[in-house]
């Protein structure tokens, strides 16, 4: 190796062996210089010596003269010199040459093995949406700036969501006004309501996103499905991420996630995630530590892992803004959820071919809040007490703390060839010594353009429901399509409630990249659920058929530049559901490729819009009003290489509003902050 025309010398050889005696045939300066004095005798007696060492050589030589010619031997003497030095430099380069070949070939071999088979998935349903799906990767989560899950939830049409302050009030999500219709499943297991006091209803601040690898909804016509992927790695290099953000309203987050494969396909990942966050405007504070593991290995077509996932939350007593009834507040709580998964499966449920998957889980939540001190006046037992008296009362502790749990089991199955899709499930819980089966089945052909036909049925005694949902969806040529589906909700045997039909329709046309939809939901009667994750004192109703409309444009429409708006309208304002619902966000997402082609540097810039009418929540004596809505709020997240640097600003104009009646929202907030991934 070499410069050219060095002959190799220039970084592995040795020097010519008759040059200048310097490897690149310069003398390099050491020359003597002629001195320009010298005396033209001088130059002559130099001149009559050079005749005469002459005449003697061509002397000595002649006998030889006609054997060989001296200029060859000269040149042969040369050659001998160099030849020597080629054969020690190839000798040299052949030796590098091994040793650089055997470490490229090691190198090889590391990266080959490198890369092991991933984990197991969970089973997805097929994709029945016209334009982009509301469904998220991980960098997707994190470039959303949704905080809480119900923030992404909230983006699909018909889904109200309904907050009772910043990230650690309670939140609940109502499709079509109704609580309770969005169901969650995390990597196949769904998550049950065992908060005693929501009545089987979700906060969704309590379901944690930092553990997540993806987020795919699927919106039914009278309920939305979440399916929850956990964070997987395949690289037996360890990968860390850190996240840290601050902000207003002394908000302060922390997550941290470390991700290992082995040599023999074992995994080994953990995760952490804190946040605390404190408005002295209205009084809210609260704090949330997560922690989740996952250890198992994953070989050719198999898993068998476990994972646990911890969360406890914190938050202080909230009270209306405006003259709260007598003990009517949000009460302080101090609950800790636990969610333990153990899973054996075999075969992908995306790919072709068979696939099996059993998995048992245990799920608990405990309220840890202290004892409650209760003041016994009455006298005799009545007030709890042996028998106090008003002059003398009993003081009492009452035992404040609850623990539900609920095991679940599930064995699920499926074939898959093309676009043929073929799955069916049991699902095992025990609760209240009373054991439930839900069986579950599920047909589609599932192709990525042309027609998408999917069939879906459920038995759930837990709920008492039956559902059977047909769905549909034509793609023609990827510029039109029209997708619709139909859902049945019939009580089961010893049910008081009456059978429930629900359609959704949408038919959209794409222009460049941007696609235009308009759709219709409908559904029958229905009783809806109360909002009591906010207030015990709101109360259930039932509403007659409802009826609304929405559109939706989405997509980049020049170079970098997208838009994605959602508008919703019903007929009027109902019950937990606004008449009007917005959303509109322009963005730039852009990693600049012609000038940066490496990829390394990324930008998203957004500014968003949301309006939302009153809403009706139920009370006592009639109903209350939630606020009439408009906020603004910007995003900017800057990537390079993998560092990113996020900045959020909610309530741009500090609008004041309320979601829920008597529960102020904070006027505006910064969060910003970093998030490093980086490989160990």
């Amino acid at each position: 190796m070499g410069a050219p025309g060095r002959g190799g010398y220039g970084l592995f050889g040795n020097g010519p062996g008759d040059d200048s005696a310097r490897t690149n045939r310069r003398a390099d300066g050491y020359v003597r210089p002629v001195c320009s004095r010298e005396d033209a005798l001088t130059r002559l007696g130099r001149r009559w010596l050079e005749a005469v060492t002459f005449l003697v050589a061509v002397v000595v030589t002649m006998p030889v003269a006609g054997a060989q010619d001296p200029d060859t031997t000269a040149a042969r003497r040369d050659s001998i010199a160099r030849r020597d030095s080629v054969v020690r430099d190839s000798v040299a380069r052949d030796s590098l040459a091994k040793v650089e070949a055997t470490r490229q070939a090691r190198l090889r071999a590391l990266a080959a093995d490198t890369i092991k088979v991933p984990t197991a998935r969970p089973q997805m349903p097929p994709s029945l949406a016209i334009s982009e799906p509301y469904a998220w990767d991980r960098p997707g989560i994190i470039r959303s700036g949704a905080f809480t899950l119900g923030e992404l939830v909230d983006r699909i049409p018909g889904v109200s969501s309904y907050r009772a302050g910043w990230i650690s009030a309670p939140e609940m999500a109502a499709v079509n006004g109704r609580f309770g219709r969005v169901r969650f499943f995390l990597d196949g297991v769904e998550l049950d309501p065992l908060n005693s006091r929501l009545d089987g209803q979700h906060d969704l601040t309590l379901i944690d996103m930092f553990e997540l690898e993806d987020i795919t909804t699927e919106p039914s016509a009278d309920e939305v499905r979440v399916h929850l992927g956990t964070w997987r790695v395949t690289s037996t290099t360890p990968v860390t991420q850190l996240d840290i953000h601050t902000g207003d309203l002394q908000t302060n987050h922390y997550r941290g996630h470390f991700g290992r494969r082995f040599q023999g396909g074992q995994v080994l990942q953990l995760a952490g995630n804190h946040y605390a966050t404190t408005d002295r405007g209205t009084g809210e504070a609260g704090d949330h530590t997560a922690l989740w593991g996952r250890l198992g290995i994953a070989r050719n077509n198999w898993t068998v892992d476990a994972q646990l996932l911890r969360s406890g939350r914190k938050f202080t007593e909230r009270t209306f803004a405006d003259d709260p009834p007598e003990n009517d507040t949000l009460p302080t709580m101090d609950g800790l959820w636990t969610v333990a998964i153990g899973r054996a499966a075999w075969g992908d449920p995306m790919a072709n071919g068979p696939w099996v998957q059993g998995l048992a889980s245990a799920q608990s939540y405990s309220i840890r809040n202290p004892d409650l001190t209760v003041i016994d006046s009455i006298p005799g037992p009545g007030g709890g007490g042996t028998g106090g008296s008003p002059e003398e009362p009993d003081t009492l502790q009452v035992p404040n703390d609850t623990t539900q749990s609920r095991p679940q089991f599930v064995l699920s199955g499926g074939y898959n060839r093309g676009p043929v899709r073929v799955s069916a499930l049991g699902r095992l819980r025990r609760w209240h010594g009373d054991m439930t089966i839900s069986p579950a089945v599920r047909v589609a052909w599932a192709a990525s353009r042309g027609l998408t036909l999917s069939f879906f049925g459920e038995r759930s005694p837990l709920d008492s429901l039956q559902r059977l949902e047909g769905s549909a969806r034509l793609n023609l040529g990827d510029r039109f399509a029209v997708s619709g589906t139909v859902s049945q909700f019939s009580p089961l045997e010893g049910a008081d409630a009456p059978t429930s039909l629900a359609v959704r329709a949408e038919v959209g046309a794409r222009v460049g990249r941007t696609w235009f939809t308009v759709g219709a939901v409908r559904r029958d009667t229905a009783f809806l659920p109360a909002a009591i994750a906010f207030d015990t004192l709101f109360g259930s109703g039932a509403q007659g058929p409802s009826n609304g409309l929405f559109a939706t444009v989405r997509g980049k429409f020049y170079r970098d530049v997208g838009v994605d708006i959602t508008v919703t309208r019903f007929e009027d304002a109902g019950i937990y559901r606004p008449q009007y619902q917005t959303r509109s966000r322009l963005y730039v997402d852009t990693d600049m490729r012609s000038r940066f082609p490496s990829g390394n540097l990324a930008i998203l810039f957004g500014i968003s819009h949301e309006y939302r009418s009153q809403a009706l929540f139920p009370f006592a004596d009639g109903f209350l009003e939630s606020s009439q809505c408009r906020t603004w709020n910007a995003e900017l997240v800057l990537r390079l290489l993998t560092a990113s640097f996020s900045l959020q600003y909610r309530n741009l104009f500090a609008a004041q509003y309320q979601q829920v009646p008597g529960f102020i929202m904070p006027n505006g907030a910064w969060v910003y902050g970093i998030s490093w991934r980086f490989f160990n």
